[in-house]
């Protein structure tokens, strides 16, 4: 009998790690539940409005990226007109906030080279060094995945729910004026776009404010111009 005990612990132990959760097989789950790498890979430019109500006041957002590395949003807020606008070209960035303008280029614009990708997910398998699985939690009665992602603007907490595989929450710690936030981003209401699914709802909570952003519409190669992208 004690001769049977090494090799059934072999076979446990083999059994055990091959059932292990890794980061791979979470976010590998995830591109299949929106539609598969094929479906992804054939996007090659995006369009998001969305509207939110920040504090009594309305907000409107807009968001267009290209593949493979442009993008462009613009906020404006009803009585103040536009407060941002942020454009990258592949290379350099600028940023208008309240009429000032401010240059992104070298380091700094490696954070909006990653805001440029349209499923960011997709650039996490080309690196998974960068990821962490970290167990599991309950969301809202969900169970989730939960993962460790560094990435261009630091360290970053995401979940992904078991059974569905679609991401429900990410948590990024940013630098802010009055120290560092945490910044926490909830995704519900996926929609079928074209071939792919996207988020409709995306509730963002800064601490002090707190605000559902909601999508009225979402297009997929739609065929926008180089030009919308250039930095002047």
């Amino acid at each position: 009998m004690k001769n049977l005990v090494l090799p059934l612990l072999l076979v446990f132990s083999i059994a055990t790690k091959a059932q292990e959760t890794t980061p791979k097989m979470v976010i590998d789950k995830y591109l299949e539940s929106i539609g598969g790498k094929a479906a992804i890979d054939g996007i090659k430019d995006f369009s998001m409005d969305l509207t939110a109500d920040v504090q009594g006041q309305a907000m409107s957002m807009v968001v267009r990226k290209k593949m493979p590395n442009k993008f462009l949003t613009i906020v404006k807020i009803d009585g103040m007109g536009e407060v941002n606008n942020t454009v990258f070209d592949g290379t350099k960035g600028k940023m208008t906030q309240m009429g000032q303008d401010q240059m992104i280029e070298g380091e700094a614009a490696k954070g909006l080279e990653a805001q440029s990708n349209i499923i960011g997910e997709v650039v996490y398998l080309t690196d998974l060094g960068k990821l962490t699985y970290m167990g599991k939690e309950t969301l809202d009665g969900v169970e989730c995945h939960k993962l460790k992602v560094l990435n261009a603007a630091g360290e970053a907490e995401e979940f992904y729910e078991v059974i569905s595989g679609l991401k429900k929450r990410q948590i990024n710690e940013v630098e802010s004026p009055m120290g560092k936030m945490k910044i926490t981003i909830d995704y519900a209401d996926y929609k079928q776009v074209g071939s792919v699914k996207f988020p409709h709802s995306l509730k963002q909570d800064m601490g002090m404010m707190a605000f559902e952003l909601k999508a009225t519409e979402i297009k997929v190669n739609s065929g926008l111009e180089d030009t919308l992208f250039e930095v002047k």
